[in-house]
C-alpha cells in the first residue's frame, strides 16, 4: 500500500514538472483532428441545459470557424474545471473568475476573452440588497442580524460583502445558500435582513433596494492553455467572438449564463482582485472548494 501510495505522489511530482517546464501530454500538432479535438470545457456556472442545445451549437460553430474538430466537456465542479488543465488535456474554459485564479496560479492558463453582458457590459457590481419597506435603513443596522451570502467561493456573495462589512465595523449572522437564487429567496422570505449578491439581482422582484455596493468586478474570462499553439489559439478566439453574430447564437450565448458576447482580454483586466485579496491577507485558494488540495497536489513530492 505504501509503494502505491509513494508512486501516485512521483507520478503527480511528474506532472508537476512537465508543467513547470512548459511541456503538454498532447500531441500539438494533431490537435484539431478527430482523434485529438480541440477541448473546450465548461465549469458548472455555464453548463447550459440539456434541452437549449446550447452546447450542440457553440461546438458546431467552433467546428466551422476553426476547420478543427472540437470536444465540448463539462465539469462537474469547480475544482473539477481547474484540474482537467492539470495534465495540457484541456485546451481552452469557459470558467469563473474564482476559477480561473486557480487555474491561473497552478497552470499558468491565459485569460483570451472576457465574458460581456447587457449592453457589452465587461463587469458588475456586488451589492447588499434588502427589502422595503421592513429590511434595513442602513449597513449599520445590519449589527448582529442575518445576512444571506453566497459560497463561502463568491466573489459578490460572500468575499467582497465580507471585507466591505469588515471595514464598515459591522458583525453581522451568515447564513449560506448554495446559489443567488436561493439567497435572493431567503430575503423575499423575511427570512434574512439582506443578502450579498449582484447589482442586477435588484430588478428580479418589486420592493427591493441596494443597501450599499460592496466593489465592482470584472466578468469571467475565456482562458486557453498557455503553451496551446498561437495559430490554434487565434481561431478558437475567432470562433467565440463570431458566436453572437447570429440569431441562433445569441440564443445559445444566452443559455450559458446570460452572456451576450465577448471581448479581448488578457490578466491585466483581473489583476486588481488578485491584489485585493493579497491586500485582505487572503489568496487565490480561499475562493473554491479544494482550492488548497489543489495547491498540494501540485507540490513536488520529497522521499522521507
Amino acid at each position: 500500500m505504501k509503494i502505491r501510495s509513494a508512486n501516485w505522489f512521483l507520478s503527480v511530482g511528474f506532472v508537476a514538472a512537465l508543467l513547470a517546464a512548459g511541456c503538454t501530454l498532447r500531441d500539438e500538432k494533431t490537435i484539431g483532428t478527430p482523434a485529438n479535438p480541440l477541448v473546450v470545457v465548461l465549469s458548472p456556472a455555464h453548463v447550459p441545459s440539456m434541452d437549449s442545445g446550447a452546447a450542440d451549437f457553440i461546438k458546431k460553430h467552433l467546428e466551422a470557424a476553426t476547420a478543427m474538430s472540437v470536444e465540448i466537456r463539462a465539469a462537474i465542479s469547480p475544482s473539477d474545471t481547474i484540474k482537467k488543465f492539470d495534465s495540457g488535456l484541456t485546451d481552452a474554459g469557459l470558467v469563473t473568475l474564482e476559477e480561473y485564479l486557480v487555474a491561473r496560479e497552478e497552470y499558468r492558463v491565459r485569460a483570451a476573452l472576457q465574458v460581456l453582458r447587457g449592453s457589452k457590459l465587461g463587469d458588475y457590481e456586488g451589492v447588499l440588497l434588502t427589502r422595503t419597506p421592513g429590511g434595513a435603513g442602513s449597513v449599520a443596522e445590519l449589527s448582529g442580524r442575518k445576512v444571506g451570502f453566497v459560497g463561502p467561493y463568491s466573489l459578490s456573495g460572500f468575499t467582497l460583502p465580507s471585507i466591505y462589512l469588515k471595514n464598515a465595523g459591522v458583525e453581522v449572522e451568515k447564513e449560506f445558500s448554495a446559489t443567488h437564487e436561493g439567497n435572493l429567496q431567503k430575503l423575499l422570505k423575511g427570512e434574512v435582513a439582506a443578502v450579498a449578491t449582484y447589482a442586477r439581482q435588484a430588478s428580479r422582484a418589486p420592493g427591493l433596494k441596494i443597501l450599499a455596493v460592496t466593489g465592482k468586478v470584472p466578468n469571467e474570462p475565456l482562458i486557453v492553455r498557455r503553451n496551446l499553439e498561437a495559430a490554434t489559439r487565434d481561431r478558437l478566439i475567432a470562433g467565440f467572438l463570431t458566436l453572437g453574430d447570429t440569431k441562433e447564437g445569441r440564443r445559445a450565448l444566452a443559455a450559458v449564463a446570460d452572456i451576450t458576447g465577448f471581448r479581448a482580454a488578457d490578466e491585466k483586466v483581473y489583476q486588481p482582485v488578485h491584489e485585493l485579496l493579497l491586500g485582505e491577507g487572503k489568496t487565490v485558494y480561499d475562493l473554491v472548494p479544494d482550492g488548497w488540495y489543489i495547491y498540494r497536489l501540485n507540490q513536488p513530492y520529497y522521499p522521507d
